[in-house]
């Protein structure tokens, strides 16, 4: 795989530094595309995405600094990471059934249509600031995506879904 690197390498006098970065850097880029993606074949194609970037524009990239170079990759890496999961998340899933399955339901899995709409209700009653991110976890955004929407922080809006679930938990708790 180096060698395509080497090949699309933007100035091939950098072939000796480039090598360098790539055998210092791979396993954390690497790493970081595993914690996000979970999959060592996606955090693979990440990694090498990633070096196939640098490598066309190796004589942009300051290398001056190591912990500079490595926040870089890192960011790289991440950004990377992400978008592959958008994208997946984008494709046209398969098709399900329309015929419901015959499988049974846990007692503890089957909620009432009144439990929903008064769900619903509470949800609608809370401050936005913790009803807003219930929302759009509820629609399947995921905590990243629900804090660039709402111009938070990954850490705030973790805070808000768990402090939110937690004053629904303790007002339908309250009603029974």
């Amino acid at each position: 795989m180096l060698s395509l690197y080497l090949a699309v390498l933007d100035d091939q006098s950098n072939e000796e530094q480039f090598i360098d970065v790539y055998n210092t850097y791979k396993r954390l880029v690497y790493h970081t595309a595993y914690k996000i993606m979970g999959d060592s074949y996606l955090a693979e194609d990440v990694l090498q995405e990633v070096f196939l970037y640098v490598a066309k524009n190796f004589s942009k990239i300051h290398r001056e600094n190591c912990h500079e170079l490595a926040a870089y990759l890192v960011s790289c890496s991440r950004s990377r990471a992400y978008d592959m999961l958008r994208k997946q998340r984008e494709e046209p899933l398969e098709e399900v059934p329309d015929a419901p399955d015959n499988a049974p339901v846990p007692d503890d899995a089957a909620v009432s249509a009144d439990n929903i709409q008064h769900l619903t209700e509470l949800i609608g009653q809370m401050k936005p600031m913790y009803r807003d991110p219930l929302r759009l976890l509820a629609m399947g955004y995921t905590n990243r995506e629900i804090a660039e929407s709402l111009g938070l922080t990954d850490e705030v809006v973790r805070m808000r879904l768990f402090r939110g679930r937690k004053l629904l938990w303790k007002e339908l708790n309250s009603r029974e």
